[in-house]
């Protein structure tokens, strides 16, 4: 991450330089904050990711005395970096302080109300308000003094979450290498000024307030449950900075889609929708084992406990699934009576295709309790629950060791890679298999699928990392499959070492990988390019129909289509309605652009000009299942690798 530091010649900016030298700090000379033009082009030539704004006029008495400085400062200095940063993706956060609280209670929260106590907090305020024009932003409220008190008194009727530089400078610096988004309180604890200055100063004499010639706010003490709950892990989001398959640290982003919002989530309202919280969408590259991997990772509570995704609705996923039960009859050995267990099987789709197909017994572990109970009514015995070494355990205590665990599309899902493989090894038949199946890494940069990156696929994964972490856990990768579902999906089996005979086609797909330039980083920053090309391409075409007048809805409220709509900044001012068959989706509005989500008929009663098919893995299916919207003269457009039109 560069992070450009200004005000780096200050109390804090120096604290943070002795953190970090590596952070960017120009001199006031090198770089005029209340120079517009200048700060445009200063950020320009250092191409920062981070901008940490901790230049400030602070002196409370000389700003009560003449104001200027503050306003040019706090004020116009916070705006031109705020105006530098529009339609960039970088993130922008900003030194206020707790003197913007009313100060006669303490324990502010970030929503409490605001009253500003003196100017130098009003320009801080303004400064805040500035901020918030930048997606991506983060306003830390904290109070900090010097690593020594040096005053003779301090007051013991005045209360404050103040803390030294050097205690809040290390925490500071981690919350903006945080995905932490909107505002948060960081500071000590709450005691009295004169609690404080005795820490370090045992002299200190006692005062109170009203001994001062100067007024100040009784207690601004700040409550830290945000940033605490963030430190402890307990927060809706954390950032990743180590590798989940190899724990190498040297990551290296290389896509930036901005901030989006869960896309799975679906609101009620468009208000609800669009004011949804968003974090940001970035990918980086392991180079020590291949692994693509989101640079956050959302709470799975926050995704996974309300699911609105059907498995049984996609009739060309059931189709894959009958093939799947077909192919791996054979190839495993099952027989009628073997246990088949599918991790995260949603509705039961694809245990149902086993059961009717083989006569094996099967059981379903996912953690939506929504779906859950409509895979157990219509047959599917289900654990609600994550995949857990503790559920693992429990399907030895109560069935028998499955001989065939499948997970389909959920490897990319899982955070704790190693701790998945384990329970699936113990819980294993000795001759049994793990049966994944995911988005090929190779085909979505190939085929330039960037709207397969959203907050539930944590990792975008090559063979060259799975085989590493098989060989870790005592397993091995004895098989690999090309499947043609989604876009470009891979079959991967593993089982115990030594239990089945490994097959060429890992090593074939190995040498693919490495051969193809995927085991370097240049073949991920050549095609962040080409998706930024894109996504220009893809918005430019659509809103230029939408000005000729043509009227244009979408089909398929999927996760995918999600990640496409946001990336182009589209809304109703473009795509007036989202056609789906789920019916838990319809009447809902699509997160982050507040698009109304609608059944089938309205495509007849409401027909469009063209129709952006958002699930374009399954474009010929859709276009097979509303002939009636082509005979009609109605258009398709494909998205995906690039913009198209196909007509009648």
């Amino acid at each position: 991450m560069r992070i450009l530091l200004t005000g780096g010649a200050g109390l804090l900016g120096s604290e943070l330089l002795k953190l970090d030298a590596d952070l960017v700090a120009p001199s006031r000379h090198e770089l005029d904050i209340t120079d517009a033009a200048a700060v445009g082009a200063f950020i320009s030539s250092v191409q920062p990711d981070t901008i940490l704004h901790a230049a400030a006029a602070t002196n409370n008495r000389d700003i009560e005395a003449s104001p200027n400085e503050a306003l040019d400062v706090n004020i116009q200095g916070t705006v031109n970096l705020a105006k530098a940063c529009q339609g960039t993706r970088i993130r922008l956060v900003f030194l206020s302080t707790d003197y913007v609280y009313k100060g006669d209670r303490g324990n502010y929260s970030e929503s409490d109300e605001l009253l500003p106590s003196n100017l130098y907090a009003w320009t801080k305020l303004a400064g805040e308000a500035a901020v918030r024009t930048v997606p991506n932003h983060l306003v830390i409220r904290t109070s900090f003094g010097r690593s020594e008190f040096d005053y003779p008194a301090a007051f013991t009727d005045k209360w404050s979450s103040k803390d030294y530089v050097d205690i809040l400078a290390p925490e500071i610096l981690q919350a903006t290498r945080s995905p932490l988004t909107g505002i948060v309180n960081i500071g000590g604890p709450r005691r009295t000024l004169f609690e404080y200055a005795k820490t370090r100063n045992p002299e200190v004499k006692a005062m109170e307030r009203g001994d001062s010639a100067h007024s100040s706010p009784a207690d601004t003490s700040l409550d830290l449950t945000r940033w605490n709950d963030y430190k402890a892990g307990r927060g809706v989001v954390r950032a990743v900075n180590s590798c989940r398959v190899c724990g190498g640290g040297k990551l290296e982003k290389y896509l930036d889609l901005g901030m989006m919002p869960l896309a799975n989530n679906l609101a009620q309202t468009a208000g609800d929708a669009i004011a949804m919280r968003r974090f940001p969408m970035q990918v980086q590259y392991c180079p020590d084992c291949s692994l693509s991997q989101l640079t956050v990772v959302v709470d799975p509570r926050e995704m996974f406990s309300h699911y609105t995704y059907r498995s049984s609705v996609n009739k060309g996923y059931i189709k894959h699934c009958r093939a799947m039960a077909e192919s791996v009859k054979d190839a495993l050995g099952l027989k009628p009576g073997d246990l088949v267990v599918d991790i995260a099987g949603n509705d039961g789709a694809l245990l149902r295709e086993f059961r009717d197909a083989l006569g094996v017994d099967v059981l379903n572990v996912d953690p939506a309790e929504n779906i859950s109970v409509i895979a157990e009514a219509s047959g599917i015995p289900t654990i609600n629950d994550f995949w857990s070494i503790e559920i693992a355990q429990k399907i030895l205590d109560e069935h028998q060791p499955p001989k065939l665990i499948t997970a389909t599309n959920v490897f990319a899902h899982v955070d704790d890679v190693r701790g998945f493989i384990s329970a699936a090894q113990h819980c294993l038949a000795e001759s049994g298999a793990l049966m994944l199946e995911f988005p090929y890494g190779v085909d979505f940069i190939e085929h330039r699928e960037f709207d397969t990156i959203y907050f539930e696929h944590l990792s975008y994964v090559l063979i060259e990392p799975v085989t590493r972490l098989a060989r870790e856990s005592g397993m091995e990768v004895f098989d690999v499959q090309k499947q043609d579902i989604h876009g470009g999906t891979v079959r991967v089996f593993i089982g115990n070492a030594g239990q089945h005979g490994v097959k060429e086609s890992v090593a074939l797909f190995l040498e693919g990988e490495k051969s193809g330039g995927y085991h370097g980083v240049q073949k991920y920053l050549d095609w962040n390019r080409e998706i930024d090309e894109l996504i220009g391409d893809l918005s430019g075409q659509l809103r230029s129909l939408k000005e000729k007048g043509a009227r244009i809805a979408a089909f398929a409220a999927s996760a995918k289509g999600n990640t496409l709509l946001n990336a182009c900044r589209l809304d109703v001012n473009t795509v007036d309605y989202i056609v789906d068959d789920t019916p838990e989706k319809i009447g809902r509005f699509s997160p982050g652009n507040g698009i109304p989500i609608v059944d089938r008929a309205v495509l007849e009663s409401d027909p469009p000009d063209y129709l952006v098919i958002l699930a374009w893995n399954f474009a010929r299916e859709i276009m097979e299942n509303t002939s009636g919207f082509r005979e009609r003269g109605g258009k398709y457009i494909i998205p995906i690798p690039s913009f198209r039109i196909v007509e009648a």
